[in-house]
């Protein structure tokens, strides 16, 4: 077994120039923070989880973790791929670890509040304690001043502080008015603070010379982990169990000084923020956490200055441009553009905003658009375009600068009485439409052509409009515009056939107003679009744009905050979503799954536009009449180091065997967060990308397993049961990942869990039969329709009282059976063949669906029970032999490992089970789950004991050949996939994720 990578919680991480090393498991990550490049991944210790990095002044490397510690060099690292030859282990578990002053020495400080000095090559040179105290550590650390003066802080389970000097072995302080144990205390390089957190949820300053306490910080929700002094030891970042990194600032008012917090940042999934560390700038944090992921967050460029955020208020405007205002005159449209921003007031009036000079300028007025006016632009063309309620345009084009108007063109539409509406959209590089619709259902919709450059009038459609269509958004696509509107609806219209009736889908979904269309990419002779409704609900849609439109939604999903007004794939292809939650606007990155900024602007109740460029987006807005403009600049570095995977333990994984994806497999993951995750892994090197987060689930989940080449099911508690489709073509840049159908629950509020399920097809390959085993022992089958689409039951019955755990559906001798695994150990055989209106084919023991008459039979009775386990039998796995036999492998809450072989007797027409091989100490507690590779002649082996092993199966007997131990805790699922002859490769789940090469 060799593992090539490990995903996991990371619970430390440091900056080092352009490099951050981030602890993952056992192994320490390198990567380029300017570029995301991961430079390499080092194993470091044999068992034991990396706690704590520390980087000299020297270049030299302290890594430990639990009771053991590593002293190398970064070049070691940067260099090698494997250190573990070089681990070391000590007497106590280690708190924390530095370098001396002169970097030739190393200070451990133990949970026994002891300090190893070593030196740096890790012998052991001597002790030093605080013979007066005995006190048992939770956290610490080291503060080295000089070769003669370094203090120990340390954290007490108790609520204590201790500060002593190292050499003098003297207390200099016991710090009290925590409660709770101390999860982190820290001095600042200055010598003037000491930092500490507790489960009390506060962060308190200290005094170092006096001991005094200065302020107390709360803030956070959950309990906090880490603490870090920067910016000269003026300010304190903190990470929490809340997920959020926090920035507070220490502010010295006459003799009193307060910890103020500064900002928030939503940083991890879920739970936990372990690790941070701050660059020598002081403008870039690094967190780690549960999840995995390596985060930076740009602290510069979002401290609310001055320059990056306006406001001016209607007076300011006409004051500085000496233009007199109205009574009850406000600011009714605005455009933001490279060179500034352009509005129109209540009565008509234009004013400019140089962006450069901050200066307003009085462009002109018009009467026409007093009162009533919509105002759109083109930012990338300097083209505004302003609208009435009687037909009505106004489009102007500005200079780069936006000193002069250099085109200007006034229309007006006859065809329309009265318009409610005016959107517009590019049609390429030379033209705009401008879309008005009139709110009498029976006009049409007029669509007006303009050029881009001289904005003259070129063309003008007219469209049927559809019968409860108010349109809301547009996007132009090759000759075809594409119209959403309430309800969920979109329309498409033909532009080069305006007479012919357009293609409608309705009820997208559950939602109401569509509120943005986006073009993603081309597959084949298809088009793919993003829609998004207020609702939170986005889709990706496959639409046929040929003269036989069809459409096919081929990803759904529901975002987890507020209302959704927009979403795009940016540059690096992740899908950027933005909208209201509350009083906030937000950006969220979808596919990584982290805030990208927020901003409290009053809510979604308002005028507001956001626009981008390369480097910055821009929110204007109007509160109490006043107009902001807030500026948050993109990051020029990598936000993700790594996205990370869940937050909490991974319950099932499945890997999409039957076919390849961009020179990998795409694999699934599903999670007691209650979501899956669709991601993608290299073989060679196990690395992961993840494309989507699914959360449809309201629970954790159960179990996951692909079915075929594009259909995979997962299940949960709530007898929540989805059947899923998998849009994966190589010539798209990304799979898609959509919701097909929903099983059917036996109430309308279930409570009971769907523990596993297994399915058969039929020899097309699209129909299938699905046994279902519950939590209170029901046992369900149920056909599925692919025409339909629709889940019908079949039969129904229990077992006993008890749980079931497993269920497989295996054809013997021409009979269906269903066999479960309860929680009393024993495999019970069921032969359903009778109560199933199907025909088994004798040649390849397919299922023949007919003409179907569907009823719900009761369970028969089972044909054989017995007895294999003590207890429950949490895994199984089987594999039908050449001459008809059923082998089954089972793991149990026992420990043990067995093999059952099962047959149907010629004379009798009944079933027979015996156990071949029973491994009483298989491992030291539960097997979790247990995979067949290599044709069947190994098996692979997951227990929570954190150990991987392999059996070799050979004549119904199992033989130990290679075992290892896994840093992922919990370990509860796993799955493996052929990558050549002999070679394969195993995902290994449960809190983190471990990729292992099986050769």
């Amino acid at each position: 077994m060799e593992y090539l990578a490990h995903y996991g919680p990371s619970l430390c991480v440091k900056f080092h120039g352009d490099l951050v090393y981030a602890a993952n498991g056992p192994f320490l990550h390198c990567y380029n923070y300017h570029t995301g490049e991961l430079k390499r991944r080092c194993r470091i210790f044999h068992r034991n989880k990396i706690h704590g990095i520390c980087i000299g002044k020297d270049g030299g490397l302290l890594l430990y973790g639990g009771n053991s510690v590593l002293i190398a060099d970064l070049q070691d690292v940067n260099e090698r791929t494997c250190l573990m030859e070089r681990e070391k282990s000590v007497n106590g578990w280690i708190i924390s670890g530095e370098f001396s002053y002169s970097g030739d020495q190393v200070y451990l400080l133990t949970s026994y509040n002891k300090v190893i000095i070593c030196d740096k090559f890790g012998r052991f040179m001597m002790n030093k304690s605080l013979r007066e105290e005995k006190s048992i550590l939770y956290s610490g650390s080291i503060t080295v001043y000089s070769q003669d003066k370094v203090y120990i802080n340390a954290g007490t389970v108790m609520g204590g502080i201790l500060l002593w000097d190292l050499y003098a072995e003297k207390m200099v302080h016991n710090l009290k008015g925590h409660e709770g144990s101390i999860f982190f205390v820290t001095e600042s390089a200055d010598g003037r603070y000491v930092a500490s957190c507790s489960d009390d949820r506060s962060i308190r300053l200290w005094d170092l010379r006096t001991g005094e306490l200065l302020s107390v910080g709360w803030g956070h929700t959950a309990r906090i982990w880490n603490l870090k002094f920067f910016d000269s030891g003026n300010r304190i970042v903190s990470v929490s169990e809340d997920c959020t990194c926090r920035v507070w600032e220490i502010c010295q008012r006459g003799n009193n000084i307060d910890l103020i917090q500064q900002n928030i940042y939503e940083v991890h999934l879920t739970k936990n923020v372990w690790g941070v560390d701050v660059d020598s700038t002081g403008r870039k944090v690094v967190t780690t956490g549960n999840d995995g992921r390596i985060k930076i967050t740009n602290l510069g460029d979002q401290l609310g200055t001055e320059e990056e955020q306006k406001c001016y208020t209607v007076e300011e405007i006409f004051d500085r441009t000496n233009v007199p205002l109205e009574k009850g005159e406000i600011i009714k449209g605005f455009e933001w553009f490279d060179f500034g921003l352009v509005a129109i007031t209540s009565t008509g009036k234009i004013f400019l905003l140089s962006s450069t000079k901050d200066s307003w300028i009085y462009l002109t007025k018009n009467d026409k658009f007093s009162s009533y006016s919509i105002t759109h632009g083109v930012p990338d063309e300097n083209v505004i375009v302003f609208a009435n309620n009687r037909g009505d345009l106004l489009l102007l084009k500005f200079s780069d600068d936006g000193e002069r108007i250099v085109a200007k063109t006034e229309y007006h539409c006859s065809n329309l009485s009265k318009t409610t509406n005016c959107l517009i959209r590019k049609d390429s590089s030379s033209a705009l439409l401008v879309l008005l619709e009139s709110p009498n259902p029976r006009d049409h919709l007029v669509c007006l052509k303009f050029s881009l450059s001289t904005l003259t009038h070129l063309d003008t459609y007219h469209f049927t409009k559809p019968a409860n269509f108010v349109s809301t958004c547009i996007d132009v696509h090759q000759n075809f515009l594409l119209i959403g509107s309430r309800f969920s609806t979109l329309a498409v219209y033909d532009l080069t056939a305006t007479a012919s009736m357009p293609y409608v889908i309705r009820n997208l979904n559950p939602g109401d107003t569509t509120t943005s269309i986006k073009h993603v990419e081309d597959q084949g002779s298809s088009s793919l679009f993003s829609v998004t409704n207020r609702d939170g609900y986005y889709n990706i849609i496959k639409v046929n744009l040929t003269q036989d439109a069809s459409h096919r939604i081929i990803h759904s999903n529901k975002i987890v905050r507020g209302f959704l007004e927009g979403a795009d794939f940016d540059d690096r292809g992740d899908f950027i979503t933005f909208g209201f939650k509350s009083s906030l606007f937000y950006v969220y990155n979808e596919t990584a799954c982290y805030e990208v900024f927020s901003h409290i602007c009053g809510g979604a109740h308002r005028q507001w536009k956001l626009s981008q460029d390369s480097k910055s987006y821009t929110l204007v807005y109007i509160k109490a009449s006043d107009i902001y403009i807030k500026r948050f600049k993109k990051a020029a570095t990598r936000e993700t180091l790594f996205a990370g995977i869940h937050g909490r333990e991974i319950r099932d994984i499945t890997v999409q065997k039957h076919r390849k994806f961009n020179d990998g497999f795409l694999f699934c993951t599903a999670s007691e967060d209650t979501t899956m995750k669709l991601m993608h892994i290299e073989p060679k090197s196990g690395r992961l990308t993840n494309y989507w987060t699914q959360r449809k689930h309201v629970s954790g989940l159960q179990r996951c397993q692909f079915i075929n080449e594009t259909l995979m099911i997962s299940c949960s508690a709530r007898e929540e049961l989805f059947l899923w489709e998998i849009d994966a073509q190589a010539e798209c840049s990304r799979p898609y990942m959509t919701l097909r159908q929903t099983l059917p629950t036996s109430s309308g509020n279930p409570d009971l869990r769907i523990m596993d399920f297994d399915v058969k097809f039929d020899s097309k390959g699209e129909n299938f039969i699905m046994a279902t085993v519950y939590s209170d022992s029901a046992i369900k089958l149920w056909l599925y329709n692919h025409k339909e689409n629709s889940f019908s039951l079949i039969l129904s019955g229990h077992y006993k009282t008890c749980c079931l755990l497993n269920v497989l559906l295996e054809v013997l001798r021409d009979q269906l059976y269903l066999i479960t695994s309860p929680t009393d150990g024993h495999l019970v055989y069921y032969n359903i063949s009778n109560q199933i209106p199907f025909k088994i084919d004798v040649d390849d023991n397919s299922l023949t669906f007919g003409d179907l008459k569907l009823c719900e039979s009761e369970l028969p009775e089972f044909d054989c029970k017995l007895q294999v386990h003590q207890s429950g039998i949490k895994t199984i796995d089987s594999v039908m032999k050449t001459n008809g036999d059923l082998v089954i492998f089972t793991g149990g809450d026992d420990n043990a490992l067995g093999i059952t072989v099962a047959s149907v007797n010629k004379s009798t027409a009944k079933i027979c089970a015996r156990v071949a091989d029973f491994q009483e100490k298989a491992a030291a507690s539960t097997i979790t789950s247990c995979n067949l590779i290599c044709n069947a002649t190994k098996l692979l082996t997951t227990s929570v004991d954190q150990t991987l092993r392999l059996w070799s199966v050979t004549e119904e007997k199992l033989v130990l050949i290679d075992s290892s131990y896994t840093t992922i805790a919990d370990t509860g699922s796993s799955d493996c996939v052929s990558i050549d002859e002999s070679t394969n490769l195993a995902l290994v789940g449960g809190v983190g994720l471990s990729v292992v090469q099986l050769s």
